[in-house]
């Protein structure tokens, strides 16, 4: 999309219906979703970033009496997140395009991140994770309550990833503090809300932080509202609401049966961010692969290398060969 957004004043939560949410939850797993949030800033108005670590780093798993099996199955585990963060960083390094990235394998705690993935990206559309999360919880502990209205607006925001959707439930749940509430919620270190309150796709945020986001809706969040958010993950369509093709990444064809992912795309001053982000089928595997691409070379080319990088990764994690 292009454009910037004009804020609209922030009203006050919807009533809600348990049924809305109900119903939304049943929604059957199997899709993909994305989007992006287009922007007029000036070229130079990219990004400002963190500096990234020079190597993979991995987090073990903390275990006071690891028997045999267990230390195997985490230097095993070690070793797939490790191949899987390196393949990423060696087609960015061979690229002119930045890309960050990183893994977690949730059955064991292991995590790596890349060169670049602790760096902060534009966020695009992915915020609407964000903001979707920090929904959910006020839901959770009866502070708001989600009309039918609403939880069809978070359906479209995360499936097919409609900024309609997304104005709507940033607009009436606080904006930039959606994004602070989850960043505080699932205790994310690179994260932080738009400069400017109207540009949430502006929002900063990491590869490492957006795998703990996800993490954390898998792990703590009530069941209702982890299966309101990936039943929409898995349920989205080849092309978002805008008519991009976010068939690429984590959802390119041939499309992974059960594979959960939400995709981000905006053009901003010379830069265009494309981002894929989810989780692989069995829920075990966590990926978020971030891009920074010259808005000249065109989307793509992004889309190219973006799904070039993904297959590397996926490939590690499973044993399988690259195509």
């Amino acid at each position: 999309m292009n454009g910037r957004r004009t804020l609209r004043r922030l009203t006050a939560s919807a009533a809600v219906t348990a049924v809305a949410l109900a119903a939304l939850a049943l929604v059957g797993f199997g899709g993909d979703w994305g989007g992006g949030q287009a922007s007029a800033a000036a070229a130079t108005a990219d990004a400002p970033a963190a500096a990234p670590p020079s190597t993979p780093a991995t987090t073990p798993v903390a275990d006071a009496t690891p028997d045999t099996a267990t230390q195997k199955a985490s230097a095993a585990s070690a070793a797939a997140v490790t191949a899987a963060v390196r393949a990423v960083d060696a087609v960015d390094a061979a690229s002119p395009s930045d890309l960050g990235v990183a893994v977690l394998d949730r059955d064991t705690g292991q995590q790596a991140v890349g060169a670049r993935g602790s760096e902060q990206f534009y966020s695009a559309s992915v915020v609407k994770l964000y903001t979707v999360v920090a929904i959910l919880h006020r839901v959770e502990t009866g502070e708001v309550t989600l009309s039918a209205a609403d939880a069809t607006d978070i359906q479209r925001a995360l499936s097919l990833s409609d900024d309609q959707a997304m104005d709507a439930l940033w607009e009436k749940s606080g904006g930039p503090a959606t994004v602070s509430q989850a960043i505080a919620l699932a205790g994310l270190t690179d994260s932080a809300p738009p400069t400017d309150p109207s540009q949430w796709g502006e929002a900063l945020i990491s590869a490492r932080d957006v795998v703990t986001l996800y993490d954390y809706v898998l792990t703590s969040m009530a069941p209702s509202s982890r299966d309101m958010i990936m039943n929409a993950l898995t349920s989205a369509q080849d092309t978002g609401a805008d008519g991009f093709d976010q068939a690429f990444g984590l959802l390119a064809p041939p499309r992974a049966r059960g594979v959960a992912a939400k995709q981000g795309w905006m053009w901003i001053g010379t830069q265009f961010y494309l981002h894929t982000t989810g989780v692989l089928p069995g829920d075990r595997y966590v990926i978020a692969i971030f891009s920074k691409n010259a808005a000249s070379s065109g989307s793509a080319a992004a889309r190219t290398l973006v799904t070039r990088a993904t297959a590397a990764a996926t490939a590690a994690l499973t044993g399988s060969a690259a195509p």
